[in-house]
């Protein structure tokens, strides 16, 4: 994977597609392997993203983080507006952006592949915090802590699950465990999802979900592996289903604007409003 040089800087678009070279045409390699790394995934909500990297900018961690913002195949305005956020918010981190691939929903094919990217710079770490999901200040503390031989560890428990192989935005894969994923990141997948899990996996998950989640998950399984949560919340997912949808919830103007106008609807919307049921508010702001 390469870093290229944009118009403005060393912080460069980088084609995810097996396109490496930036507008201008220069690129140099990273030498430096980072044992922490940060994979946002993200597509068209770059206000929610500039929250996300303010969060985690507050953190103790900070500074040991390779933050790396994965853009799904976009528009050029959109892109224009994830520079604008990370060079605020967060201006050592890195834009990559994927060419033109095969559809996957929700997603998934940006997702799995941002873990991927992740697993290949060599990181001992690997943090999956997508633009809508919030941090606490204790995140990364909590889960460098943890100890034992967990296929991941999560910011987050959801109850409907009922389980301890269930894996979502805010998760933290160490290395050898997401290498086990990896093989499964391919087009034979994205192509066919629910033949191709059929076909590799025990029939135990056939009802489960064909997109990311649901891949990990049967990896997980596969390998009798399990997930650690923690007793209390160290994430907050705030994309909810209706954000900037409903008139109520619209997000306008520039895209400074829009960051100001997210962080004060976020800050007023309750997870019992009829539109809202998925939102998940920071419950303790530090």
């Amino acid at each position: 994977m390469a870093v290229t040089n944009s118009r403005e800087g060393l912080h460069g678009r980088i084609f995810t597609d097996q396109m490496l070279a930036s507008k201008n045409g220069m690129k140099f390699s990273m030498n430096i392997t980072p044992r922490n790394i940060v994979v946002m995934p993200a597509l068209h909500r770059p206000e929610m993203a500039a929250l996300a990297l303010e969060r985690i900018r507050s953190t103790p961690e900070a500074g040991s983080l390779d933050v790396r913002i994965f853009v799904d195949h976009s528009t050029e305005a959109v892109l224009d507006d994830f520079e604008y956020v990370r060079d605020e918010y967060f201006p050592e981190a890195t834009i990559y952006h994927a060419g033109e691939h095969i559809y996957a929903p929700s997603g998934c094919w940006n997702i799995l592949n941002a873990l991927k990217a992740g697993y290949e710079s060599g990181a001992e770490y690997i943090f999956l915090i997508e633009e809508d999901i919030m941090t606490y200040p204790d995140y990364f503390t909590w889960n460098f802590a943890q100890s034992g031989d967990h296929f991941a560890t999560c910011g987050r428990f959801i109850r409907a699950h009922f389980s301890d192989y269930y894996t979502n935005p805010g998760a933290c894969f160490r290395s050898e465990k997401l290498k086990l994923v990896i093989p499964h990141i391919c087009d034979d997948y994205f192509a066919f999802r629910r033949d191709y899990l059929n076909r590799v996996f025990p029939p135990v998950m056939d009802d489960a979900s064909d997109l990311d989640d649901g891949l990990i998950r049967r990896v997980i399984r596969s390998v009798n592996g399990h997930v650690l949560y923690p007793g209390t919340p160290k994430v907050a997912h705030q994309g909810f289903h209706y954000y900037n949808k409903l008139v109520q919830y619209k997000i306008e103007g520039s895209i400074s604007e829009r960051i100001e106008s997210a962080r004060n609807l976020l800050a007023r919307v309750q997870s019992a409003d009829r539109y809202s049921h998925d939102f998940e508010p920071l419950h303790l702001v530090q």
